[in-house]
């Protein structure tokens, strides 16, 4: 009987394991179906690491402008004359945001430690913080998903970093930060279907003193310039320039009318701001107006031209006409002597430019200007005036103008070819000498000496001038004869008759 009981009993137990046994298979079996694997389905296993860099930044942002301008803005030009203008460029920094950062920068390394690809990998960081000092506890403060695009499978045995970085705003009074990763797939071995892995974390750490980040702290300037057809444009200095801070720069820009006659143009010229991390461009222009007179034509003589060619003269124009206030013709005017007044000095070459004028010569502006300036003087005024005298400075000045003119280099030529008769001194009263009775038809030449060489034998190789005189210059007077009186003596007027 006893041995019944215990067989019973036996049976019983034995039972019981079975029953328990057959529940935790079906379960098991829904757990797998659940996942949508099978009995024969294997799982892989994980590994994984990270790295963590608490930071705080002082963001400082600025915005820049720029100006340009050049002075002078107009010029005249006429062609072959050149000028200098000088542009200035101020780029100026503003600060226009401040802000403080704080966040935690790194890495995540996993590894696939199985036979198995892995299936549905995620990662997710959790930034947490100590509230106090007398809290042991983390509690979170941001989640972010970490994006595993750049690999989403891992083979078997293979390992790939996740980079990441995570802003965040302090936690008023927080000892100290901890960073905290969450690595999950579906087939880990042991939680098939079931996001499962490894949970690396950083050690604590408070937040190190902020650094200063600066957005856009520099800029550079380039400048590009459009010169117009017909002139040239020639800058000191062509750039770029970069600005640490707020600052200017100078330089300078010839300008040369080349070609360019009766013409209006403008010279633009931009400077261009980009910003070193945005690449932002901001721009100024300064604008020159230019304007070209008509190009010059026909040509000028030197008054010692004149004085001597008086059959030359230009038609509205005679040698006897009365010159202003001096008493004496125009011709009786060249022919004096300046003997240091400043009077017939400007009247040798204001005469002159008149003349050259009339003649078909195109004076520049400033020629023009100065030939006015100096009729109504003369119409004012009469001769004696010393050169050192405020009025005689300004009228060698005026000559000055006038002499580069009738000199070819105002940009009139000099006439190459001039059509007139042989020069002739004048006769008393300022007229060229008449030609005595009966010799109207003598020939230029006397009979018998057409074949004479034009230079002496033997003096072919003489020098123009005497030794030491300039090139191409002769005294007007004869040596020790400079202050010889203009009417010999005892012939003054009234005497003698």
């Amino acid at each position: 009987m006893k041995i019944l009981r215990i067989r019973a009993g036996m049976t019983l137990v034995i039972g019981i394991l079975l029953l328990v046994g057959l529940a935790i298979g079906i379960q098991a079996v829904q757990t797998v179906q659940a996942a949508g694997g099978s009995h024969s389905q294997a799982g892989t296993t994980l590994s994984a690491s990270k790295t963590a860099e608490f930071f705080q930044t002082r963001v400082i942002t600025y915005d820049w402008s720029v100006e340009k301008t050049v002075t002078p803005h107009t010029l005249t030009l006429g062609r072959g004359e050149w000028r200098e203008v000088t542009y200035t460029i101020t780029a100026t920094r503003h600060k226009v945001a401040e802000a403080y950062v704080a966040g935690v920068r790194g890495s995540i390394c996993v590894t696939n430690g199985g036979y198995m690809p892995t299936v549905g990998l995620a990662i997710t960081d959790v930034v947490e913080y100590q509230a106090g000092a007398r809290t042991r506890g983390f509690v979170p403060l941001i989640t972010v998903t970490i994006d595993v695009s750049a690999n989403p499978v891992l083979d078997p045995w293979e390992s790939h970093c996740y980079p990441y970085e995570i802003y965040f705003t302090p936690v008023p009074g927080a000892k100290s930060y901890r960073n905290r990763a969450i690595v999950t797939i579906l087939n880990h071995s042991g939680w098939l279907g079931v996001p499962f892995g490894p949970r690396p974390a950083s050690e604590s750490m408070p937040l190190p003193p902020p650094t200063i980040r600066e957005v856009d702290a520099w800029a550079m300037v380039t400048d590009t310039q459009h010169c117009p057809h017909g002139f040239t444009c020639a800058p000191s200095d062509t750039g770029p320039w970069t600005f640490y801070h707020s600052g200017t720069v100078w330089f300078h820009k010839t300008i040369t009318n080349v070609s360019a006659c009766d013409v209006k143009a403008v010279l633009h010229n931009v400077a261009t701001l980009t910003e070193s991390d945005t690449h932002e461009t901001r721009k100024a222009e300064a604008v020159v107006h230019l304007t070209a007179p008509p190009c010059p034509v026909g040509c000028v003589l030197t008054q010692g031209f004149w004085k001597t060619h008086p059959d030359a003269w230009p038609k509205g124009h005679h040698p006897n006409d009365p010159f202003f206030r001096s008493g004496k013709t125009w011709m009786q005017v060249l022919w004096t002597a300046p003997r240091g007044d400043a009077y017939y000095i400007l009247a040798h070459q204001y005469i002159a430019a008149v003349l050259n004028v009339a003649n078909g010569a195109v004076p520049p502006p400033e020629v023009a200007e100065v030939i006015s300036k100096a009729g109504e003087w003369f119409a004012a005024n009469s001769p004696g005036v010393s050169p050192s005298s405020e009025v005689g400075r300004m009228l060698i000045r005026w000559s000055e103008v006038l002499a580069a003119f009738n000199e070819g280099w105002m940009g009139v030529p000099y006439c190459k070819y001039v059509e007139a008769g042989p020069a002739n001194p004048p006769k008393k009263g300022g007229q060229r000498p008449e030609m005595p009775p009966g010799l109207e038809k003598r020939p230029e030449t006397p009979p018998g000496l057409e074949k004479r060489p034009a230079t002496p034998p033997g003096l072919e190789n003489r020098p123009k001038n005497p030794p030491g005189s300039p090139p191409d210059q002769r005294p007007e007077m004869p040596p020790g004869q400079e202050h010889r009186p203009s009417t010999p003596p005892g012939q003054e007027k009234g005497k003698g008759k």
